[in-house]
């Protein structure tokens, strides 16, 4: 049976959720929630640089998630209105911090590079901005503020942990 983007992200929403749920006291000091399409080649890309950091790091695979990579599913449809990011347009990058869950958003580079194009995006644009404020962090085991960085939307949850929001939206997706 071949793999659909609807059970391909159902699946990785279910891993994710578990590790949210099981993690105790964890010290990464961000979640970061990809938001993409099949065709976003240039957001898999930075997804891609955000990995190699991540692991780097030690994070865990529930503080680093991708949703829509082999194509837009429910699951992704089901995520930016059930985490309260409603008009969140994809492909994005969702950063979240705190213990009730800080948002801050930002667009990401739709489609892929034309043949031949280089990555343009210099060390000044958002996503890595904040890329370098977490290994910061996690280099001086801090917490992050976001707050500062041009190019993020700021979001406040409606104070629910973030396992508790993405068990819901799990429930929703798998009741369609």
């Amino acid at each position: 049976m071949e793999e659909t983007p609807n059970s391909h992200d159902l699946d990785k929403l279910t891993r994710w959720y578990e590790g949210l749920a099981s993690a105790t006291g964890g010290t990464f000091p961000v979640c970061a929630l990809f938001l993409a399409s099949g065709e976003d080649n240039r957001a898999h890309d930075i997804f891609r640089v955000y990995r190699t950091a991540f692991a780097g790091l030690d994070a865990g695979f529930h503080d680093l998630v991708i949703f829509g990579q082999h194509g837009m599913s429910s699951t992704c449809a089901a995520l930016i209105p059930g985490l309260g990011l409603s008009g969140l347009q994809t492909p994005s990058l969702v950063l979240i911090s705190g213990d009730t869950s800080v948002f801050h958003s930002t667009g990401l580079p739709s489609g892929p590079l034309a043949e031949g194009q280089a990555e343009v995006d210099g060390d000044d644009v958002a996503w890595r901005v904040a890329l370098e404020a977490i290994k910061q962090a996690v280099g001086k085991k801090s917490e992050i503020s976001l707050d500062g960085i041009d190019g993020f939307e700021r979001l406040d949850s409606t104070g629910e942990a973030l396992a508790d929001l993405v068990g819901k939206v799990k429930l929703q997706v798998e009741g369609d």
